[in-house]
């Protein structure tokens, strides 16, 4: 069977719930879910968490991955505090 994939945003409603919409499913469809949390959100991922990113189309990683990348360009050009850092001596005790 041919897995196709998409990739939706969505905000945990009261209750912890979470609703998806699209007119890409029907009405009594199967569908395999796959919830990505955000890093600022948590402090590590577990090995089911990890396993089940690497079970992910290589396609979907690499579209996590590239946010990711895009996420780090934008916060390391916002923040200059390693800028900084670098700009001092190393002195080595």
């Amino acid at each position: 069977m041919k897995k196709s994939s998409l990739y939706l945003t969505t905000t945990v409603l009261p209750g912890n719930k979470i609703e998806i919409q699209t007119p890409a499913l029907n009405v009594g469809q199967s569908v395999e879910i796959v919830v990505l949390i955000p890093e600022s959100s948590q402090s590590e991922l577990s090995l089911e968490d990890r396993i089940a990113f690497l079970k992910l189309p290589l396609s979907e990683r690499q579209k996590i991955l590239k946010e990711q990348a895009e996420f780090m360009v934008d916060h390391y050009q916002e923040n200059s505090e390693w800028k900084e850092l670098l700009s001092n001596d190393i002195i080595d005790y």
